[in-house]
């Protein structure tokens, strides 16, 4: 979720989030917002830090197996009315925040009218509006939290969690389809349950993990630098 800023190394080699390293990036599946997203991701470690720094990941099938036991009628809800994300741009790329590109750069055009247009046909946006401070609104739904992928035997993954992604990040925000907002005790349950199902993977200078984007979500947790993984991902 959202429009991390990245530095290309070699080819399709990028360096991950870098947003600051004492905060915590929240579960996610790679570019699960997006229209197309990638299937596979590989991690490899080049620098590992002092202190912190795993990978967490963890089984979507899993939580959605019991949020429904857990929360039956919010599950329910949430698969007949979606999830709506908005997303703020900052007026400047920003390397401090993890909602860190301008619209400019995110859609690699400073005309509006074509922003708004590879919003809508490339990102697969609902809406999208530019302000006059320079800011952006992408609007993302009602789209599908819980998702079920061809050749993965009908398993259901939590493809979209209803958290942020960057836990208090102001410039996004998440609700149900029909308006509504997320009810606490589904989010406290949703966080609880993750927490229980994740395991954490401390890195080591020159580990490589492969990740299947479909079927297992992945968070980052605070770390002293320095800590630097790359990533490439694939169809």
């Amino acid at each position: 979720m959202g429009f991390p800023y990245r530095t290309k190394v070699e080819d399709r080699v990028y360096t991950t989030n870098e947003a600051p390293l004492h905060e915590q990036i929240d579960f996610h599946h790679e570019m699960s917002l997006m229209k197309v997203w990638p299937s596979k991701l590989f991690f490899f470690c080049e620098t590992a830090p002092p202190e912190g720094g795993q990978t967490a990941i963890a089984l979507s099938r899993r939580i959605v197996q019991r949020m429904e036991y857990r929360m039956p009628e919010f599950v329910t809800r949430l698969k007949d009315v979606g999830l709506v994300f908005k997303i703020t741009t900052p007026t400047e790329i920003s390397r401090t925040s993890f909602i860190a590109k301008n619209w400019q750069s995110a859609l690699e055009t400073k005309d509006p009218r074509e922003a708004k247009k590879r919003a809508v046909e490339m990102m697969g946006c609902s809406s999208f509006e530019c302000y006059e401070d320079g800011s952006a609104e992408f609007v993302f739904g009602p789209m599908e939290a819980i998702r079920a992928f061809e050749g993965y035997g009908g398993r259901q993954v939590w493809f979209n969690n209803i958290v942020g992604y960057g836990g208090k990040n102001r410039n996004q925000s998440l609700s149900l389809g029909d308006g509504c907002g997320i009810p606490g005790e589904a989010l406290d349950a949703f966080k609880a349950i993750l927490n229980e199902e994740c395991v954490d993977l401390k890195w080591e200078e020159g580990d490589v993990l492969l990740l299947d984007n479909m079927a297992v979500q992945h968070a980052r947790r605070p770390s002293k630098p320095p800590r630097r993984i790359l990533i490439a991902m694939c169809k």
